[in-house]
């Protein structure tokens, strides 16, 4: 008897093994359908563009994603918390004159997210410090082609707090999105249709498209410091009230990439790699506590290029890595 209830019990357990097993290798459709049906925080979408190939050239190395390590790591910015922190915040409303904060672009089939975040909380905290009097967008192909081995590899991925040393140390020049204004536009178009070729790191260039009037070197915007955010839920809703956007790096799954909606939290799916993003503020949604953030990926992911991520937990890591710096204006 006891030797069946023992054979009955490691057949149970094994079948409970396999099942994981199935779960953690489901993919596409398959991974959506069971996303949506085991939780209500997030929806999940699946379109049949979304190849694994595609999907791992939006993100980078997943090294670039963790946590501070010895050789890059920055100085963490001492921060009186706030007394009161309000239980919602969007950075988009309190500093409504500042367009970049609600603007969203599109890094394409390149691992650059990390130069974008850079660039994106740039621009967002010159237009603040300067009380909405200075507006430049930032160039992430200046920081992408150009930082190089001291940010990282390139299209390959980067390190955020890298991005904005450089800032401080070299200046950025402006540039918007592919063929846009500004001294360097970003080179590679978005894909609207699979196949996507991935993209190759651009070389850096020293001069401004031809249609630009003002000097690669006079176009330079320097920054007067850059650090980390204490790892604390109330120091980063600190840092981003009193001073606006900040960049943060996490792990991406398959689950995260079919995100349409919601408080997203980590459900199933294969690890795709690491990712920067702007976090703009927080909320409570059903509640469940979030960060909202901007992403890179164009204005039809998520919700209109925004998402919401479980806030308090280091949810994939994202509170884990969080940095800001400060402009010259």
């Amino acid at each position: 008897m006891k030797f069946l209830i023992l054979a009955a019990l490691c057949a149970s357990v094994s079948a409970f093994a396999i099942l994981d097993e199935n779960i953690s290798s489901l993919s596409g459709q398959a991974l959506v359908d069971y996303v949506n049906s085991v939780q209500t925080m997030f929806k999940a979408v699946h379109s049949d563009e979304d190849t694994e190939q595609v999907m791992r050239s939006r993100v980078m190395n997943v090294k670039y994603a963790a946590e501070h390590s010895p050789e890059i790591r920055a100085t963490e910015k001492n921060v009186e918390v706030l007394a009161s922190i309000p239980s919602s915040f969007d950075s988009r409303t309190k500093w409504s004159e500042c367009s970049s904060i609600k603007a969203v672009r599109d890094q394409a089939t390149c691992g650059s997210c990390w130069a974008f975040g850079a660039a994106e909380t740039i621009s967002d905290r010159i237009c603040i410090e300067s009380s909405g009097k200075e507006q430049p967008t930032i160039s992430a192909d200046d920081i992408l082609a150009c930082c190089g081995s001291s940010c990282g590899n390139g299209c390959d991925g980067g390190y955020p707090i890298a991005a904005i040393r450089w800032y401080v140390k070299t200046g950025v020049v402006t540039g918007g999105g592919y063929e846009g204004s500004g001294c360097k536009p970003y080179p590679f178009a978005p894909c609207t249709k699979s196949p996507c070729t991935e993209s190759k790191t651009p070389s850096c260039s020293l001069s401004c498209q031809s249609s630009y009037h003002t000097a690669y070197s006079k176009d330079k915007h320097f920054g007067s410091t850059a650090y980390a955010v204490s790892k604390s839920v109330s120091a980063i809703q600190t840092e981003i009230y009193n001073h606006g956007p900040v960049e943060a790096a996490f792990t991406v799954y398959e689950d995260f990439y079919k995100y349409s909606s919601g408080v997203y939290k980590h459900t199933s799916g294969k690890e795709l790699g690491g990712h920067a993003i702007k976090i703009i503020g927080w909320g409570t949604e059903s509640g469940s506590d979030y960060w909202l953030v901007a992403n890179s990926w164009g204005t039809s992911w998520g919700e209109k290029g925004f998402f919401k991520i479980l806030r308090g937990v280091n949810e994939c890591g994202i509170e884990g890595a969080v940095v800001a710096g400060t402009a010259k204006v």
